[in-house]
């Protein structure tokens, strides 16, 4: 992967030869075996046209039955600049020459190119024979390079057959060997990585790949996977919601496609740019339906069947943002997905028939493509069997959720705003949790445990050079936790949402309300006393702004010893976030709630509001859940309430001076208690003791990650018991209490999917969580959560007994979540 230096040696090989007119024949093979080499090495730095030159010149030295390498290298060259037709012969040819007893090497490498072309020309089974076949020959003659590569292979079909988890497993496997064999490759592999990671919505993680491949890439000059790396990065800002910054990669990208005369490449950025422009709002331009037009019609003459019809249902989105209705139904018609086209294609495919029919004034058959795509997403999520997967593809389902939430509340129809709103949030939850093999993963994750408890240590000691070390070692480590788990197959089935019909008689006396986004607007559908409704409300980026400022009031101060002007100045300014948030969220629907408690389905980020500080909620039972059918779910598997009875884990964590009293205390309500503190308090112990508990309760110290939530997690004895613990439990209390700091938190992904250790933990199968969204003083946890069991205890439901144990005292952050 060095092509520059590849031909700076092998023309040095060609002046050692000397004039070829004094070659004798052995002379005259080895300077034609070189000149096939140089011909890779130039075609490598984009010079195609030289390559192909010095192949001619190769052949004529060659004899026949050492020509089998030379076809294979000018296939190669041919399907690089597009003329693949020309390459299979090529490719047949050298076929024809080479037999696994004389010739394996060779044989295994144009096998393994030839795969390449048919993937690229979407022929999956032709492609799988031959990577099937060169790994075959490859093991049996310990070609291990060869073997890796063909593994590396059958990853990319993977990918293109929706199957992620397998493509990222064997993904892995061959980083392990290129790393030993050839690490040339390795940012080659971290193309294909990120082009995984996209198909599955983790666009901020198959970025940094990019980035990182990008480097290694320009320093080898590989100017073709350079290209398609531009290119890759393109396809992440869009799904980041950057299309300027797409725009730029995709024209960047077109440039290098030039400069190497790769016809293919090339058309297939002008679609990424078409794309961006798109998304950037140039939709009723005549230029971005004129162009993609075009492009549908040069990239259908370029045989990229797949790539044109991407292109043509563009032309027909933005033809029916005009209103021209009539070309735009055509162009669809002619753009009509497959079933083996990817995953993004054929809901792009759903969604573009939804927007030329609403323009056509079809809103049934809009709804129905609608929902048809989301079903499809649904079902691509289920394949995945980790929380970080499953909410990461909900991006793909972004613009088909929100066209069917804007149409319904266009249409004021209440019944189809709820039902868009919950095919629109939180599908994750309605997965059955899988439970990953731990076997692979579990060194790592009890080595993560130890570095981050020294890392802790290290910073209290002030350890500079020993706080890097480990800085580093965490990251690998947190990296080969989070692969593995990508590798897990999904359940391939969710549950239903649930229907209005349902909630409401589920509701009994309580009001549910549901928060949606509109544009820039805010609008909450409330269902209450018999009536539902959806209410108006005003700009959603405000009441986010004041959440902020309300939580930023909260932690400042959680536990501090503040001077006194401070700290009147501190409850002053959170007094009056709390009551301009209340204002913005809950003033409006006052008529329709009336005392009620209260189901909250929130958007974005208001899953972190702080309900017990708002005046209009204070002492209000309030339960929150991700959506309506997540709650509905959870209650289906919550429990009687808990009594004296009741199997009781407590766990006390160390530093934390008002752990050890505030366990002791709750052990003294129940009949059958586990306590855990001090050396017994462990991630393992605790863990053992999880399955057989109806109910736990930790007073440890929490720490959430929000570069990934799944590494959040509750600081023990020894290290933290991490989201990805809980991941891996065959069983989860129903009741889990988490009186820390934080852990309520969430990284709130595309279609409100959140991803944080209360989500983990219903997904796994807990039915409520307790847990705060913000800085909690010691002396405010124990008081609230003694309080809260007590409650419990006493008979009420847990968000009541929440409510009730908030009181009008000291602020505090804590929220139930799940079923209440």
């Amino acid at each position: 992967m060095h092509p520059v230096l590849g031909a700076r040696r092998l023309r040095a090989a060609l002046r050692l030869l000397g004039d070829p007119a004094h070659d004798d024949e052995p002379r005259h093979a080895l300077r034609g075996r070189t000149l096939v080499s140089l011909a890779l090495a130039e075609s490598e730095q984009g010079h195609i046209d030289t390559g192909l030159q010095l192949l001619d010149a190769a052949e004529a030295l060659l004899p026949t039955d050492r020509r089998a390498v030379l076809h294979g290298q000018r296939g190669m060259l041919l399907r690089r600049t597009g003329r693949d037709d020309l390459a299979l012969l090529e490719y047949a040819r050298a076929l024809d020459l080479l037999d696994e007893h004389s010739h394996p090497e060779d044989l295994a490498r144009v096998l393994l190119n030839r795969a390449v072309l048919h993937m690229a020309a979407v022929r999956s089974r032709q492609a799988r024979a031959d990577l099937d076949r060169c790994l075959e020959i490859a093991t049996a003659h310990k070609l291990r390079a060869i073997a890796a590569k063909a593994g590396h292979n059958l990853g990319y079909l993977d990918y293109l057959a929706g199957d992620i988890p397998s493509a990222l497993h064997r993904y892995a496997d061959t980083a392990v060997r290129y790393a030993d064999l050839v690490p040339g490759m390795l940012p080659v592999l971290s193309l294909d990585r990120a082009r995984a990671l996209l198909a599955a919505g983790l666009f901020t993680e198959a970025d940094r790949e990019l980035a990182e491949a990008l480097n290694r890439l320009g320093r080898q000059r590989a100017g073709q996977d350079h290209a398609e790396a531009h290119l890759a990065r393109a396809e992440a800002a869009l799904l980041a919601g950057r299309p300027a910054a797409a725009r730029r990669f995709a024209d960047r990208a077109y440039e290098l496609f030039q400069r190497r005369d790769n016809p293919r490449w090339a058309a297939r950025a002008r679609l990424l740019a078409v794309r961006a422009d798109h998304a950037g709002g140039a939709a009723r331009g005549r230029a971005v339906a004129e162009r993609a037009a075009e492009l549908h019609d040069a990239l259908r003459g370029l045989q990229l069947a797949e790539d044109a019809r991407v292109a043509g249902l563009f032309a027909a989105r933005a033809l029916a943002a005009r209103g021209e209705t009539e070309r735009a139904a055509q162009e669809l018609k002619e753009s009509a997905a497959r079933p083996a086209d990817r995953l993004d294609t054929r809901l792009l495919w759903r969604l573009t028939a939804a927007e030329v029919a609403a323009a056509s004034g079809q809103r049934a058959e809009a709804a129905r493509q609608l929902t048809a795509g989301l079903t499809a997403l649904g079902r691509a999520q289920a394949r995945f069997g980790t929380p970080d997967l499953q909410t990461g593809a909900a991006v793909h389902g972004r613009e088909l959720a929100g066209a069917g939430l804007r149409a319904a509340i266009a249409d004021g129809d209440v019944a189809e705003v709820f039902r868009w709103a919950e095919l629109a949030r939180a599908q994750a939850l309605l997965l059955p949790p899988v439970r990953p093999s731990r076997d692979p993963d579990a060194a790592a994750l009890e080595e993560l445990r130890g570095v981050r408890d020294a890392l802790e240590r290290a910073r209290l000691a002030g350890a500079d050079r020993r706080i890097r070390t480990l800085t580093s070692r965490r990251a690998e480590l947190e990296r080969t936790v989070r692969e593995h788990a990508w590798f897990t197959a999904g359940p391939g089935t969710a549950a239903r949402p649930v229907t209005l019909a349902r909630a409401r008689a589920a509701l009994g006396d309580d009001a549910l309300v549901v928060y949606l986004r509109d544009g820039p607007t805010s609008r909450a559908l409330v269902v209450a006393g018999g009536r539902a409704e959806v209410v108006g409300l005003g700009r959603f980026a405000a009441a986010e702004e004041t959440l902020l400022r309300l939580r930023a009031d909260l932690d400042a101060q959680a536990g501090r010893a503040l001077p006194a002007r401070l700290a009147d100045a501190l409850r002053a300014a959170t007094r009056h976030d709390a009551a301009s948030l209340g204002a913005a969220l809950l003033a409006p629907l006052r008529p329709l709630i009336g005392d009620r408690g209260l189901v909250v389905v929130p958007t974005g980020a208001l899953i972190t509001v702080p309900w017990a500080v708002i005046p209009e909620t204070a002492g209000r039972p309030v339960t929150v859940a991700p959506s309506v059918s997540s709650w509905w779910a959870a209650r289906a598997r919550m429990p009687g309430r808990p009594n004296a009875d009741t199997r009781v884990l407590l766990v006390a964590g160390p530093g934390n001076e008002r752990g050890l009293p505030e366990v002791r205390e709750i052990a003294a309500m129940s009949r059958a208690a586990t306590v855990l503190t001090g050396a017994e308090a462990t991630a393992a112990g605790t863990l053992a003791a999880l399955s057989g508990s109806e109910l736990a309760h930790f007073a440890a110290h929490g720490r959430y990650q929000s570069d990934n939530a799944l590494f959040s997690g509750l600081e023990l004895t020894g290290g933290p018991l991490m989201g990805y613990d809980v991941h891996a439990l065959e069983r989860t209390p129903p009741m889990v209490v988490l009186s820390s700091c934080d852990l309520g938190l969430h990284d709130v992904r595309p279609g409100d999917e959140s991803l944080g250790m209360a989500s983990v933990l219903l997904s796994a199968g807990t039915s409520t969580v307790v847990a705060s969204v913000c800085r909690v003083a010691d002396d405010t946890a124990m008081a609230v959560m003694t309080a809260y069991h007590r409650a419990l205890r006493s008979g009420r439901a847990p968000a009541a007994a929440l409510a009730e144990a908030a009181g009008p005292g000291a602020p505090s952050g804590f929220v139930c979540f799940g079923a209440g």
